[in-house]
């Protein structure tokens, strides 16, 4: 009896050890696995980390050149200031073109002799020009405007906000707020005129649909 089971018990021995084999090589992969698996965890991690580096690096690009963007329509705006006056005034003429210094000292002027507060003060001097002279009819205008390279809301809502502070500190009947621009939409011109201000694009700007 014992003769016969020993091929019994061969076979059963290599099936275990053929089970433990293939164990041992499942746990091997598994490892294999799971070790490939972190190393791609780690690869997209980093890749995740870099996009975003490189979105932060692209917003703060786009920061930038919105920032010289803005800076070359005051340049353009200033350069061709009578042509601007011209279309904002339907065809009048410019006599004065205020500009931020100039703001300034009007500024410090009129809290010194407590024609607007300190708070007013700073914020009429964030307006980009004053223009003054006379419009298509021979009467007196004075704008006050915000520049800006493409019009937005914001650009509407500190026009309307600053022109009553340049009446006053003018010593004007009337400041008319004012948007020129580089790039101005559709949307943008049915908001301004909602609330009633002029606006105009310089030279080389251009008008878009959105």
């Amino acid at each position: 009896m014992a003769v016969a089971q020993q091929p019994e018990e061969d076979r059963l021995d290599r099936v275990e050890r053929v089970l433990a084999e293939t164990a041992a090589a499942q746990a091997e992969a598994a490892a294999v696995h799971s070790e490939e698996m972190a190393g791609i965890r780690s690869i997209v991690a980093d890749i995740g980390k870099r996009v975003d580096q490189l979105t932060e690096q692209q917003q703060r690009t786009n920061q930038d050149l919105s920032v010289i963007k803005g800076w070359q329509t005051e340049l353009a705006v200033e350069r061709t200031a009578f042509a601007v006056f011209n279309r904002l005034s339907h065809f009048g003429m410019l006599m004065n073109l205020i500009q931020k210094h100039d703001i300034n000292n009007y500024a410090v002027a009129g809290v010194r002799n407590k024609i607007i507060s300190q708070e007013d003060a700073d914020r009429v001097t964030a307006i980009d020009f004053v223009m003054e002279g006379i419009d298509g009819s021979g009467y007196p205008v004075m704008f006050a405007i915000e520049v800006s390279y493409t019009a937005g809301y914001d650009d509407v809502r500190r026009a309307v906000e600053r022109a009553p502070l340049v009446k006053r500190l003018m010593g004007r009947e009337v400041v008319i707020p004012a948007v020129v621009a580089e790039i101005i939409s559709q949307d943008f011109e049915d908001y301004a005129g909602m609330n009633k201000i002029r606006w105009t694009y310089v030279a080389n700007g251009n008008r878009i649909s959105q």
